[in-house]
C-alpha cells in the first residue's frame, strides 16, 4: 500500500469521524431539547395541581364541579391521592368517577412514593411523573400523590428516538463515503504535485546525463593521448563546448522553473513599449533567418503598445518563441512575426512554415521536459523553454494559443493585457521626446 493510499484511509477516517460527531451532537441536542419543551409543559400541569387550594377535606365527598374534580376533568391524564402515615389509600380522584375498587388498584403502585420532587415512574407499558406533598388535613398527618399520566410524550421521544439512531446509522454511511470523496478531493492536487515533481526529477536526472556523458567521453579521449596538439582536438573541444553551453542553458531553465514552482521568482511589472521591444527582439532573428536562407517578415502596429509587465521576461518569452520557429523552420521556409492591438490586448503572433505537430502532440507542447519529434529538427532543445513561456504568460494574466498542422507549420498567438491609462502614457512619453528634440 503506497503513501497515498495510507493517508486516503487515514483522511476518510478522520473525516467521518468528524462528521458522525457532529451529527450525533446535532442529534443529541433535539433529542434533549424536545424532552425538556415537552415534560416541560407536563410538569407545569403537575405543579399546578399541587398549588390547587382545593385539596379535599377526608370529610367532603368529591362532587362535580368542585376543585380538584373540575381540574381532573380539564386534563384526564392529571390524578391525584390521599394516603395516610402507613401508605393506605384514604381519598383520590378516581373515587367517584370509577368507584373504590377501581381506584384502589390504579393508585396502588403509586402509594409508596416519597419524593417531593416530580419523578418518573412506570407501571406496565405507561409512564407517570409523580409528585408528593404533606397536608394535613382534619388535625392527622397525610400526604397528597399528584400523578400525571405522560405515555404520549415518553412514546412521541421513543419514536423520535428512533428516528434519530435511524439517521445517525444513514448519516455514518454518508459520512464515510463523504469522508473518502472530500480526503480523495483533498489529495488528488498533491497527489499530481508530487507525481509532476518525480518525474520533473527523472526527466532533470535524464537530460543532465546526455551532456555530461559526452562531455565525460570527449575528456577520457583527450587524457587517452596527453601529447595530441590542440589544434588536432579542436572537433572534441568544440563539442564539449557546445555540450557545456547546452547544460548551462538546461540549469538556468531548471532554476527558473523551481523558483516558479516555489513563488520563489519575483515578476517586476512595469510600464513599457511592447512594439519598441518587439522590434529590438527580432532584428538578430532577421539577420539569422537571412543567413540561414529562411524567409522573415515582421509586422507591427504603427502606435506604441503599452503594457504593464516585467520587460526581461517577455524579452524572454519572444526569445523562447522566434528560437522555437527558427528551430523548426527548414531552409527556404519562412516566418513570419507580428504584434498589434486586438481588443484590450496586445496580441503577439509566431508562425512558421516548419513541421508542424500532430494532433496527439498538441496538448502536451507546454509539457516539460516534452519534444516533439528529434528527427524532424537538427538543432537539440532541452524541452522547458514552452513551459517556461507558459509561466510568463500566466504572471502576466494572459493567454497562449498554439496552432498546428502536421507538415504545415505552427502558429504561436500570446495575448496580453494594455496598460488601462495607456494614452496618458503614449502623451507622457511624447512630451519626453519632444522635450529631448529641442534640447538637441
Amino acid at each position: 500500500m503506497d503513501l497515498f493510499r495510507k493517508t486516503l484511509i487515514k483522511l476518510t477516517i478522520l473525516n467521518a469521524a468528524l462528521l458522525i460527531l457532529l451529527l450525533s451532537l446535532l442529534g443529541g441536542t433535539i433529542y434533549f431539547y424536545e424532552k425538556n419543551v415537552t415534560f416541560r409543559n407536563s410538569d407545569q400541569a403537575l405543579m399546578k395541581s399541587v398549588d390547587s387550594p382545593d385539596v379535599p377535606r377526608m370529610n367532603q365527598r368529591p362532587m362535580p364541579g368542585g376543585g380538584m374534580v373540575e381540574q381532573r376533568l380539564r386534563n384526564p391524564r392529571l390524578y391525584w391521592v390521599i394516603v395516610n402515615a402507613k401508605n393506605e389509600q384514604k381519598k383520590s380522584s378516581l373515587d367517584f368517577a370509577e368507584g373504590t375498587q377501581v381506584s384502589k388498584r390504579f393508585f396502588k403502585p403509586f402509594l409508596t412514593a416519597t419524593s417531593e420532587n416530580s419523578v418518573e415512574q412506570r407501571v406496565d407499558d405507561n409512564y407517570y411523573h409523580l409528585l408528593v406533598r404533606k397536608a394535613d388535613i382534619d388535625g392527622q398527618a397525610f400526604k397528597v400523590i399528584f400523578i400525571n399520566d405522560v405515555t404520549a410524550e415518553k412514546n412521541l421521544l421513543k419514536t423520535l428516538q428512533m428516528i434519530i439512531l435511524l439517521g445517525l446509522a444513514i448519516g455514518a454511511f454518508v459520512s464515510i463515503i463523504a469522508g473518502y470523496f472530500l480526503a480523495w478531493r483533498a489529495l488528488q492536487p498533491i497527489e499530481k504535485a508530487w507525481n509532476r515533481q518525480n518525474r520533473f526529477v527523472a526527466d532533470a536526472s535524464h537530460e543532465l546525463r546526455t551532456p555530461l556523458s559526452i562531455i565525460q567521453l570527449k575528456i577520457e579521449g583527450l587524457l587517452r593521448q596527453p601529447r595530441q596538439k590542440v589544434q588536432e582536438s579542436g572537433e572534441d573541444i568544440a563539442v564539449m563546448l557546445d555540450e557545456t553551453r547546452r547544460l548551462s542553458k538546461l540549469v538556468g531553465n531548471l532554476l527558473t522553473l523551481a523558483r516558479s514552482d516555489a513563488n520563489r521568482l519575483e515578476v517586476t511589472l512595469a510600464p513599457f513599449d511592447l512594439k519598441a521591444m518587439f522590434k529590438k527582439v527580432t532584428e538578430p532573428f532577421s539577420e539569422m533567418a537571412e543567413f540561414e536562407e529562411k524567409a522573415f517578415s515582421l509586422e507591427v502596429s504603427e502606435d506604441p503598445i503599452y503594457i504593464n509587465g516585467d520587460e526581461q521576461r517577455v524579452h524572454q518569452l519572444l526569445v523562447i518563441l522566434l528560437d522555437n520557429a527558427m528551430k523548426f523552420t527548414s531552409k527556404n521556409g519562412a516566418i513570419q512575426v507580428a504584434c498589434s492591438r486586438e481588443n484590450k490586448f496586445a496580441k503577439l503572433t509566431v508562425s512558421d512554415s516548419g513541421c508542424g505537430l500532430s494532433e496527439k502532440e498538441l496538448p502536451h507542447i507546454f509539457d516539460r521536459f516534452y519534444q516533439a519529434d528529434q528527427s524532424r529538427t537538427e538543432r537539440k532543445g532541452t524541452g522547458l523553454g514552452l513551459s517556461i513561456a507558459d509561466w510568463i504568460v500566466s504572471k502576466h494574466r494572459g493567454k497562449i494559443e498554439v496552432e498546428s498542422e502536421l507538415g504545415k507549420g505552427t502558429t504561436f498567438t500570446v495575448r496580453l493585457p494594455l496598460m488601462k491609462n495607456e494614452p496618458e502614457i503614449e502623451r507622457n512619453a511624447q512630451g519626453e521626446d519632444a522635450e529631448h528634440d529641442e534640447k538637441a
